[in-house]
């Protein structure tokens, strides 16, 4: 795949089920975007879908300029 123009590369989580029917997707949080390297903090969303979950963070993902999602530990 050819990355964009400004591209962040690959964005990396984990997801699994905290409790029946609880899904929690885990990945780092920038709080110095002009250092990505820089004091990263553990972020999270929770659903009760692994699939909704799983969409909502590759969209954010996309929209925070990372070509794609590697997942981890999928349920």
């Amino acid at each position: 795949m050819l990355e964009r123009q400004g591209s962040r590369g690959d964005f990396y989580a984990a997801m699994r089920e905290v409790e029946e029917g609880v899904f929690r997707a885990e990945y780092s949080g920038e709080i110095n975007p002009s250092n990505p390297d820089e004091r990263e903090i553990p972020d999270y969303h929770v659903g009760t879908s692994a699939t909704d979950v799983k969409i909502w963070v590759e969209e954010m993902a996309i929209g925070l300029g990372y070509d794609w999602v590697v997942w981890d530990n999928l349920p």
